[in-house]
């Protein structure tokens, strides 16, 4: 059997460009070497290329190939590790939907809707799905704090409203740090979204399609030993337990997963996706929170964790995305 040609593509311009480095590497040291030609593509801003033994080989972007040694080298597909802009957000989607290179992410319309926090949650509340009381901003709007806080309840979330791994996100419990907080977050993005903090369960359940059908992982309960799961939670695992499977059983966990299900399939997400809530148990309501479309895929990542749970290994796993994307 020919091998297929990959191109794991990670880096991108957002404030996840390590981690997404990180993804991309194990990806492409994890997929089958007896299958794939993995090719782990840099990617940050106008600079794409693949590094091997010190030098640098630029991606002819007409045609997204790579030349090496006078060998022309098509991929087959496309592995995408970049977590934001531009791999998550739509961008090089729509990039390789323009080339017909299969890809192994959401296409690029599911991934702009999925990735303006806003937009999603307005389309989830839509399926029958809980979402967090908020307040959209965009750069240069006029508002004032007492506004906000007319609408909305403290404490509440301060975040970019297209961003991932809670870059630029603040929890604020008083009305003086409002404004700092929205200037940080504008830092990060020309939109903010403002949403009431709800007390409860952290839990984020992920999902993948393959040859047609539907698998839903194990859910993954997240108890954050800071404030809240920020950025630096989020990759020292000192600092944060990511319990898998999650201490949930009977209806709550048919529920949990159901829904994501019905997220997935009712977006028409392709790959692996991992959607995260909050369930209160004061309400006893499930609260949808976001939608990763290209969560994290080290060996610490909550994806991974949720598959070696099934016994499906990252090679496996990494596997599955790559047939699932070229049997569209």
């Amino acid at each position: 059997m020919k091998k297929r040609n990959i191109a794991v593509i990670a880096g991108g311009d957002s404030g996840e460009y390590d981690i997404s480095i990180k993804s991309g590497s194990v990806v492409a040291e994890m997929l089958d070497k007896n299958r794939f030609n993995a090719y782990l593509i840099q990617i940050k801003g106008s600079d794409w290329f693949y590094a091997i033994d010190g030098q640098k080989f630029k991606i002819d972007k007409n045609d997204f190939s790579l030349t090496i040694d006078e060998n022309q080298i098509s991929f087959d597909c496309v592995f995408c590790a970049i977590h934001g802009t531009p791999g998550e957000n739509g961008k090089l989607p729509a990039y390789f939907e323009m080339l017909k290179i299969p890809f192994t992410s959401s296409d690029s319309l599911v991934s702009a809707i999925t990735f303006n926090k806003n937009f999603c949650n307005r389309i989830v509340s839509t399926f029958g799905v809980a979402v967090s009381s908020s307040i959209h901003l965009a750069k240069g709007q006029h508002f004032t704090t007492d506004q906000i806080l007319d609408s909305l309840s403290l404490p509440v979330f301060v975040k970019p409203n297209a961003g991932g791994s809670s870059v630029g996100m603040s929890k604020v419990k008083n009305a003086g740090d409002l404004s700092q907080a929205i200037r940080r977050a504008f830092e990060e993005d020309d939109e903010v979204l403002i949403e009431e903090f709800i007390e409860g369960r952290e839990l984020t359940c992920g999902a993948l399609s393959n040859k047609g059908k539907m698998i839903v992982f194990p859910i993954c309960e997240i108890k954050s030993k800071k404030e809240f799961f920020d950025y630096e939670a989020k990759y020292n695992p000192a600092l944060a337990d990511e319990i898998v499977p999650a201490d949930i059983f009977g209806e709550l966990e048919i529920h949990i997963k159901q829904t994501t299900a019905m997220i997935y399939n009712r977006f028409k997400c392709k790959g692996v996706v991992r959607a995260d809530y909050i369930y209160s148990e004061k309400d006893e309501t499930l609260y949808f929170i976001e939608i990763n479309t290209v969560p994290g895929l080290t060996r610490e990542s909550i994806v991974p964790k949720m598959a070696g749970e099934m016994g499906i290994s990252l090679t496996e796993l990494f596997g599955m995305m790559v047939e699932d994307a070229m049997e569209r």
